[in-house]
């Protein structure tokens, strides 16, 4: 079932989604190697729509990925393809706090829900890509009313490249109790809001292609949920996973290109490729620009 385009109050039938659960409350959900198959794995979700362990992979013509060994491919086919994570309190989380990558060079213009995060019954939170126009990234949130809110959270235009997505969420009525950030290499572009979102909970959240949109793929990687603290961009150029920039993430970038899996984050430069621009970046990020 696709979901309609709109800007109205009322919210997209949850259909699909409804069959399955899910939320992540203080986990990290990526695409990890499963230690004894040596293979990329779906298996940190709870369940899964349209999605395998095929739809996981290394770097190549056939997977991107941000930061570790795998990373998610989705693609936007017109049917709903997405994963559920189930790890909420039994009666929903009153604070949610997650951030994502999303590489969207290859989305097409067709509006998708990238993200939603629902009651059981009703999305409460959802981040769109070219919504409301193509190349935007959007977030929805519903208010205590079940009415959507017109939140000033929108990225425009937000470019090419990887994309860390953030957003904070209270059920509360306090001011600016909603925030949405987008990042890259080239910058950071956040918004607040005040949303009366008291009573409200989460008890449910789901990564993919949510609508079924048609026209390419859209890669995903480090999913990170928390209940207070934001999660923040990963290391840039840290492509070893040490924790520091220097000579050793070099030398990690250049046995990526030649066929070993980097455990951090080679793309550099964060343009979906791996190859010699990323080990210039990091030279450059070693130098301090």
């Amino acid at each position: 079932m696709k979901y309609a385009q709109h800007t109205g109050s009322s919210r997209p039938a949850p259909a699909l989604k409804s069959l399955l659960s899910g939320l992540a409350v203080a986990a990290c959900l990526g695409f990890a190697i499963n230690a004894h198959a040596q293979s990329c794995t779906i298996s940190n979700w709870d369940a899964a729509a349209n999605l395998t362990d095929a739809n996981t992979g290394t770097q190549g013509s056939d997977n991107k990925r941000y930061g570790g060994p795998c990373g998610l491919r989705v693609p936007l086919n017109g049917t709903p393809a997405f994963l559920t994570d189930d790890s909420p309190t039994a009666s929903g989380e009153v604070s949610y706090i997650a951030r994502f990558y999303a590489f969207l060079d290859s989305a097409g213009t067709d509006p998708v829900i990238l993200f939603a995060a629902d009651d059981g019954a009703e999305d409460q939170i959802q981040i769109w890509y070219n919504f409301p126009d193509v190349g935007d990234l959007n977030l929805r949130v519903f208010d205590s009313g079940g009415t959507e809110s017109d939140l000033p959270v929108t990225a425009a235009n937000v470019g090419s490249g990887w994309k860390a997505i953030e957003f904070v969420w209270q059920a509360s009525n306090a001011a600016d109790n909603v925030t949405f950030s987008v990042s890259d290499r080239f910058g950071n572009a956040e918004g607040s809001a005040s949303v009366d979102t008291t009573g409200v909970v989460v008890s449910r959240a789901h990564l993919g292609n949510l609508n079924g949109a048609s026209g390419g793929q859209i890669d995903f990687d480090d999913f990170d949920s928390r209940r207070q603290t934001r999660p923040g961009r990963l290391m840039r150029a840290d492509a070893n996973d040490d924790g520091q920039i220097n000579a050793l993430d070099f030398i990690a970038v250049i046995n990526e290109i030649g066929g070993t899996v980097a455990a951090g984050q080679p793309d550099c430069n964060e343009d979906g490729v791996i190859n010699a621009l990323d080990f210039i970046c990091v030279i450059n990020v070693i130098g301090g620009n």
